[in-house]
């Protein structure tokens, strides 16, 4: 029996009804999620900007610590920086931010890192001093040596590479062996020049002929460039004992790097509380640099700092913020060279 017109009007407004009944249903689903996300969002974005806050707060708390250690040292006049110092004590210490926030501050001077920038005279021109090459050789060596590489995988020239460091860096544009330093690197794509003059960066690095990411990859835990004009050497009061490995020095037969039994010296007299300094400092608890390594040290030891990097990493719940920036504390403020946010 076919449908009355009554009916069939019935049956397309129920088919209606039902489809802007789904429609609805679809809609408040799609804004009930987007509520939701948003409101993650929002509260992720408020936690970035608490974290970030936080950690800008720590930097500033780093550079107030650094400021009072250099006050207590020209008060005592016992200018040593040490891990026994208020500014190295920072790194064992977690602050609490309030709910749930949490801070991290690393300061770590200049020279826990050897210097690269150091090992070249820039009052004049940027010149190697007479045990830069023999230096970088034994540095090179022992780098590429560590570095394991199978036979026949990789070879690198540690004399070349030595030159072209120093052709680097010195001011002429004339190659240690003759010829012009820019041919090699005017013809890359892009082309560009020899710096002559200080690192900038340890990834400058990579600019130079016959250094790769292997290699700098491998130099990279040794080095720092600050201060970027000359600088002191190791500070044998904080550097790790892989940078102590590079205490250069002649034994009265040759020029070398430090042996593993000096190296063991040094680090038992800090674990033992003791100070490592040179002869111009009387301190109770100090051993004489001269009484573990006989002979002078290239480049002379630091046994003080004015340039530190300081990480100040924020938490707040599970947002990080981490705020990377490298200060001269030597000048009245202290100077900021260097900001990065992770």
């Amino acid at each position: 029996m076919p449908l009355s017109r009554s009916n069939r009007q019935q049956g397309v407004v129920l088919l209606v009804v039902l489809f802007f009944a789904l429609l609805l249903t679809s809609s408040i689903a799609t804004f009930t999620r987007r509520a939701v996300i948003d409101a993650s969002v929002a509260r992720n974005r408020d936690a970035a900007s608490r974290a970030e806050a936080l950690a800008r707060s720590g930097i500033r708390l780093a550079k107030s610590v650094l400021i009072m250690d250099r006050i207590q040292e020209e008060a005592t006049q016992q200018a040593v920086d040490s891990h026994r110092d208020s500014w190295s004590e920072l790194a064992n210490i977690e602050i609490p931010g309030g709910d749930g926030a949490s801070l991290k501050i690393r300061i770590e001077d200049s020279g826990m890192l050897f210097n690269i920038n150091s090992i070249f005279n820039y009052a004049e021109a940027g010149a190697p001093y007479a045990e830069t090459e023999p230096f970088l050789y034994a540095f090179f060596e022992k780098v590429i040596d560590e570095m394991k590489i199978p036979p026949g995988e990789k070879f690198y020239d540690i004399s070349e590479l030595t030159e072209a460091l120093m052709d680097w860096v010195d001011a002429d544009g004339v190659r240690l062996k003759g010829g012009l330093e820019d041919t090699y690197y005017q013809l890359q794509d892009p082309p560009y020049w020899a710096a002559n003059g200080p690192l900038m960066s340890v990834d400058d690095l990579f600019l130079i002929e016959g250094f790769d990411h292997q290699l700098v990859d491998a130099l990279r835990p040794y080095l720092t460039v600050e201060p970027f004009a000359g600088g002191g050497g190791i500070n044998l009061n904080t550097a790790p004992a892989h940078v102590l490995s590079l205490i250069f020095s002649n034994d009265g037969i040759d020029d070398r790097l430090a042996t593993k039994d000096q190296v063991k010296q040094i680090l038992e007299v800090r674990e033992k509380g003791g100070l490592v300094c040179g002869e111009a400092l009387s301190l109770e608890d100090c051993t004489p640099i001269s009484s573990i390594v006989q002979n002078a040290i290239f480049p002379p030891p630091t046994y003080t700092a004015s340039v530190f990097t300081i990480t100040a990493d924020a938490r707040v719940g599970d947002v990080r913020r981490s705020i990377e920036a490298v200060v001269n504390r030597s000048v009245d403020p202290p100077l900021m060279l260097s900001w990065r946010v992770r």
